[in-house]
């Protein structure tokens, strides 16, 4: 894949960096197991009658990066 380049003001060229490495470095077992565990807590709070932590385990899990980067991943 041929890299592209970005010209600033002067004259010189820079290349871009892409996002496929950065993509590649991401610890997917910790974002698994990361994500895995908030859902076990969510689980856990409902099956013990805790509703106001049960919404709030669910506001996490929606709010949290590792759970984003799962569902951008499938």
């Amino acid at each position: 894949m041929a890299q592209a380049s970005l010209k600033n003001g002067f004259g010189k060229s820079r290349p871009i960096k892409t996002t496929k490495n950065a993509w590649k470095a991401i610890p997917w077992a910790k974002v698994q197991r990361k994500v895995f565990k908030l859902q076990k807590r969510t689980y856990q709070a409902a099956k013990s009658g805790q509703d106001a932590k049960v919404r709030r385990l669910q506001r996490l899990l929606v709010k949290s990066y590792y759970a984003r980067l799962l569902v951008v991943r499938l």
